[in-house]
């Protein structure tokens, strides 16, 4: 058992010692990606504090500045609806695609994240299966927190937790990347509903 802790103990220290990213090489996420997304999102709303479960796609395309998540979200495992955050450069829009409603908010800053942005404070590191390096970082963004772990290598997204306020109502969602890929396999991710022009 003490020898579990130690290990324990030994990446911890590790992990913390770590005084920066990785200095090597600069390393992107793709300009264009895509990949599935699982999570949860919690709010406290009326009183009440709601957990709801969220599988879908995200996708982004810094070089056009925009980034959507397409989501089915379920509640005690039952289907509540699927809807659509698209941020492009002049607005943000949240969808209800079912009821086709649409709630249009201020834009946020789409920017290509890179292991020597600057806006970006490194946070801490971990060794993922014990060869491969994964990297903590927090961006904040006015009421916005967002924290993601990327790999190092490839500057992958792994996670990404983000704490906002969406119409009076406080929001803590976190989200897991799998299967990642460069390129945009179907663009029209990234096309405003119709009914989101208002």
């Amino acid at each position: 058992m003490s020898r579990y802790l130690s290990v324990l103990v030994l990446t911890l220290v590790v992990a913390v010692n770590t005084s920066s990213a990785y200095q090597g090489e600069r390393v992107c996420t793709p300009e264009q990606w895509e990949a599935v997304v699982v999570g949860k999102v919690a709010e406290q709303s009326q009183g009440k504090f709601y957990i709801i479960d969220v599988v879908g796609k995200s996708a982004a395309d810094y070089g056009r500045g925009v980034i959507a998540l397409a989501e089915s979200v379920f509640s005690q495992e039952q289907y509540v609806g699927s809807y659509l955050y698209l941020n492009t450069k002049s607005a943000s829009y949240l969808a209800d695609v079912v009821n086709k409603h649409c709630q249009k908010l201020p834009p946020v800053t789409v920017e290509q994240p890179c292991s020597d942005s600057s806006w970006l404070t490194y946070r801490t590191s971990w060794l993922v299966g014990g060869t491969q390096w994964s990297d903590t970082y927090q961006h904040n963004n006015g009421s916005s927190k967002t924290t993601f772990t990327i790999m190092r290598d490839n500057f992958a997204m792994i996670s990404e937790n983000v704490e906002h306020v969406i119409g009076g109502v406080p929001q803590l969602v976190t989200l897991q990347y799998g299967n990642m890929t460069k390129g945009i396999t179907d663009p029209s991710i990234f096309n405003i509903p119709s009914y989101c022009n208002i």
